[in-house]
């Protein structure tokens, strides 16, 4: 077997400063991608009416999307590394416009089903992106292109929730699908015109590209660390997201998709607070802003539980959420970009695989609390994940305390 440097090194281009055109190009594009496989959050219920399931088995479709984008991760984004990339991002867009096409004409509900893990395959194209945007960064700006593009990839996936409830109003659930689809080849038709080519210095086959990635794994212990945190919140951010719409249309609201999407709007403000507190996570340790960060969650799920029937209850603990959620991702990843930065579409691949395993455990388990035990059961599985994460950010500190090596 070859030793890590040997799998692992390649030398890094350099890069020039970007011009903001082409930052804000792919900003765009970041912000349009990530919210594909978010879509059907909001639509659970209406999804459910078509095909005329319980909310447990539906609860499926955000499981199955999000492993499809554990299998895209694993076996699509390390080519990032190996691939010309506006080729490959291209490419991607339009097999990704084809899933959600797909997923609006399907007639029955396992093709449907199907859809969406080809919908969550092919969404990974944003974990190239935005590693692309660190390697067309000078070393200088690439921390702050990364927080934008970063930012710009928290509030995507809040306001595509919005925007799903407000298409499915005005155009039924499937004109969500295609609308998204359309947009995909737009996106598409844009990279392919204001994009750079950029060809990798990384030369691998796919085998030992793949192997590539347990390497990585096995000998990069600060990976694995953050990785198994990001994972244990995702979920309990997935269980309450998974549910909200079932809430919403149950006898404590008699709401539909528009007002679930409207969630997502409000959590956007938590997005941009996360925005300033990653640009002082070296100051203050990334760690202990994660640390803090899990605590926000755990007091989010308690105002869901004691006051999630009041609107205010509810606003205010979704603020607290997202705002715990998008500050720990940003400061996760901003970490992660350190460890190796040969390998940093690998790295965010094995970072993200945690982070969705993580999201479709607590989807599963949240679509099955809530059939067996309502809101405050789906209030425990996010608040039990959220102990969990805290629990084992306490161990990595005492780790650290001992040996600075480990993180």
């Amino acid at each position: 077997m070859e030793t890590s440097s040997a799998v692992l090194t390649a030398a890094v281009p350099q890069a020039v400063p970007m011009d903001r055109r082409l930052l804000w190009t792919m900003t765009t594009a970041t912000v349009l991608a990530v919210g594909n496989v978010y879509y059907s959050q909001p639509l659970l219920g209406v999804i459910a009416q078509t095909f005329g399931l319980s909310a447990s088995a539906v609860g499926s479709v955000p499981m199955m999307s999000q492993l499809g984008y554990v299998a895209g991760l694993v076996l699509l984004t390390p080519l990032g590394d190996v691939l010309e990339k506006r080729g490959l991002l291209v490419t991607m867009l339009g097999l990704a416009a084809a899933a959600l096409f797909a997923a609006g004409l399907a007639p029955t509900f396992p093709l449907f089903l199907a859809a969406c893990v080809a919908i969550g395959l092919t969404a990974v194209l944003v974990q190239i992106l935005i590693p692309f945007v660190a390697a067309l960064s000078s070393p200088e700006e690439r921390g702050r292109n990364l927080g934008v593009v970063l930012s710009a990839a928290l509030v995507g996936v809040l306001i595509s929730r919005t925007l799903s409830g407000f298409v499915a109003t005005h155009l039924g659930w499937r004109g969500v699908y295609f609308a998204a689809g359309a947009t995909m080849v737009g996106v598409a038709m844009t990279l392919r015109l204001g994009l750079p080519r950029y060809e990798s210095s990384t030369r691998l086959t796919y085998p030992r590209l793949l192997q590539s990635l347990w390497t990585l794994q096995r000998d990069v212990p600060g990976l694995r660390a953050i990785a198994l945190t990001g994972a244990l919140m995702y979920a309990a951010l997935s269980a309450f997201w998974a549910s909200l719409a079932f809430f919403l249309s149950s006898d404590a609201y008699h709401q539909g998709p528009g007002t679930a999407g409207m969630f997502g709007l409000i959590g956007t403000v938590g997005a941009l607070a996360a925005n300033v507190t990653g640009r002082h996570a070296q100051r203050i340790g990334a760690r202990r802003i994660v640390r803090a960060c899990i605590v926000t969650m755990l007091a989010a799920f308690g105002v869901f539980a004691v006051f999630g029937t009041l609107w205010a209850g509810l606003i205010a603990g979704v603020v607290l959420l997202d705002l715990g959620a998008q500050a720990a991702t940003v400061s996760n990843q901003t970490e992660l970009y350190r460890l190796h930065p040969t390998a940093q579409t690998r790295l965010n691949t094995l970072y993200k695989m945690f982070y969705f395993v993580g999201g479709a455990c607590g989807s599963a388990l949240s679509a099955i609390a809530w059939d067996h035990a309502g809101w405050r059961g789906v209030c425990s599985v996010g608040g039990g994940f959220l102990v969990l994460a805290f629990v084992w950010e306490q161990i990595q500190a005492r780790r650290a305390a001992a040996s600075p090596a480990v993180i």
